[in-house]
């Protein structure tokens, strides 16, 4: 099986640690591609960088739908991942979605983990635009100027989810925090999704298993 990840930014430094990541979460035989998009801004920070990764994301699908089994957006707001999904009968994974799913398989409130304040209300919006706005107990944002590590910074976020917000499940919510979640799951005392893992697996499924991207409807050619 083949497949193909997408960050939708341009920093090859967030490309390789997510090819890491998914490497190591793949299923024997499952062969990783992960791709940097072109002309996009080096980080996703707003509703514009948002817009500006879009033509590069449809270059390499256009490039690239043909030679794999299915695709997974790494991007924890699943950027673009609905035109993605209208370009191909394929599987199109996105790690946002994915984490969150996995979280309420695990507990019954989850609660997001961001890189900073502005992804709050956008992620706060597009988990309702998902539909789990019931089952999410908050989404918190990691101090940046906070004393320690990175790791050191989630898990003080994550235990006021946990402590104040009533989260049973964290998902972490940038893909630049790869890797955190054990660490961070320790500290806490509760599950802590990677949604690159989760992405992988789900994507893998989904393949394994004939899955496609219905027609009928949203993803439907033009009438």
């Amino acid at each position: 099986m083949k497949l193909l990840i997408i960050n939708p930014n341009s920093n090859d430094e967030f490309t390789r640690l997510i090819r890491e990541c998914a490497e190591g979460a793949a299923s024997p035989g499952t062969e990783i591609t992960c791709v940097s998009t072109p002309g996009a801004p080096p980080l996703i920070d707003n509703y514009i960088d948002e817009i500006a990764c879009g033509p590069g994301m449809v270059k390499i699908m256009r490039e690239n739908e043909a030679s794999f089994d299915a695709f997974i957006v790494a991007c924890t707001c699943d950027v673009n991942i609905d035109i993605l999904r209208e370009m191909t009968e394929k599987p199109v994974a996105g790690i946002g979605e994915s984490s969150m799913m996995a979280a309420m398989m695990l507990g019954g409130k989850f609660s997001v983990i961001q890189m900073g304040p502005r992804g709050i209300p956008m992620k706060e919006r597009f988990v309702r635009k998902l539909g789990f706005d019931s089952r999410c107990a908050s989404v918190r944002s990691i101090d940046p100027a906070g004393p320690g590590d990175m790791a050191d910074r989630v898990i003080a976020a994550a235990r006021k989810a946990v402590e104040e917000d009533g989260a049973e499940v964290l998902t972490l919510g940038c893909a630049g925090l790869a890797g955190l979640d054990e660490r961070t799951s320790r500290a806490v005392g509760v599950p802590v999704i990677d949604g690159v893992l989760y992405g992988v697996r789900f994507a893998e499924a989904l393949a394994a298993f004939g899955g496609k991207t219905s027609k009928k409807g949203l993803y439907g050619p033009d009438a």
